[in-house]
Order: structure tokens, then sequence, then C-alpha cells
């Protein structure tokens, strides 16, 4: 017997989850239904590894509660290339189509409270509904924007803007993140992001 909380958690992660994508593409709502609720509730532990280098990944995901990091590694180092937080999505970049393994590792920053689908799912839908396949090329569509946007701004600005924008698309997790991380992100050292703040906080106080 299924336990209650967790079905009752499962519930509320999928009513966020569509009231996301109605945001996103208003479509019939039992279509948006039908998508909802192929997603099943998983629970992630921090500093887990959820996909893994190598992995051809065949699940996508969406973040209900909780932070993940994305990174791949330069010179047996880790490059963080961006976080993802709630009412987020991750995937593998496309290892289910390309069938190739990937090259990032996806880690949990936070307990995690996730939705899960399978790809094959997703795909048998999509090919099924043209609205859902609609819905779901908007959002990659919005998700490939941002994230054009945030490298963008990384290749181009000076470290206070960097850290500035970094502060103001994240500003709901920026504490959550821990300096060493934001500092690799951001690539800078963790010094000059406490130069940035401390900056900051005398500026606020004349």
């Amino acid at each position: 017997m299924a336990n209650p909380d967790f079905v009752l958690l499962e519930q509320e992660a999928k009513v966020f989850l569509k009231k996301l994508l109605n945001e996103a593409v208003q479509i019939d709502e039992k279509k948006i239904d039908q998508l909802v609720n192929l997603f099943e509730l998983v629970t992630i532990k921090k500093n887990q590894i959820i996909i893994e280098e190598g992995e051809i990944a065949d699940s996508f995901y969406f973040i209900y509660s909780g932070i993940i990091k994305v990174y791949f590694y330069k010179n047996e180092k880790p490059v963080i290339e961006r976080f993802e937080k709630e009412g987020g999505f991750f995937g593998g970049n496309f290892t289910h189509v390309t069938k190739i393994p990937g090259t990032h590792v996806y880690e949990s920053i936070e307990d995690l409270i996730l939705l899960k689908i399978n790809y094959k799912e997703l795909d048998k839908l999509c090919r099924a509904s043209h609205d859902i396949e609609r819905l779901y090329r908007i959002n990659l569509e919005l998700f490939h924007s941002n994230y054009v946007k945030r490298l963008t701004t990384l290749k181009s600005a000076s470290t206070k803007v960097r850290y500035n924008e970094f502060v103001h698309e994240y500003s709901d997790i920026a504490n959550r993140v821990s300096l060493k991380d934001i500092a690799n992100y951001l690539d800078m050292t963790s010094e000059t992001i406490s130069r940035i703040r401390g900056k900051s906080i005398i500026n606020n106080q004349l």
C-alpha cells in the first residue's frame, strides 16, 4: 500500500508542474493531465549523482524542490555549467537522441523532490498529440533562450556584472549554494566574490 504522505506529495508536485506548463502554453486540460500523469515522484538525497558522466539518460526530470548543479570535467577539474532549481527541468542534454555517452554530471546540492518521466513514454505521447509535442518544444526553446542569455553574460561581462547577474537570476538560491560552487560557475575566485559582496554592503550602508 502506498504511503499516504508520498501520494499527497506527488499530487502537490503534479499540480505545481501542471500550473507551470499551462503558463507556457494553454492546451486542453485532459491532454495536460495525460502528460502530467506519466510523471512519477522520486526523492534524492543531498550530494548524490543523478546522471553520471558517460551515461545515456533515459529519463526527463522536473524539480519540485531542491537544487542541482550540472558540470563537466576539464583537465580533470569540474566546471559548473549551470544550476537548476525549483520549477526547472533537466534530462541529460539529449543523449537519449544522440545515443552518445554524456559529458555532464548532474548532482544534487540539496535533498531533491523530483518528478520523473521516461523519454520513451514522453516521445510516444508527443507522437500521438501535436499539442503535447508543441508544449515540449516551446519549453525547450525557452530553456535554450535563457541558457544562451546566461552564457553571453558569463563570456562578455565584468566580474561584478557577472556576480550581480547571478544574484538577480538566482536570488532565491544564492544563499543555498556554496561560495565555492558560485565561484566555479562564474569563473572567478571566492576572494573576488567576497570583495564584490563587501563593496555592495558598504555601498548599501552609505
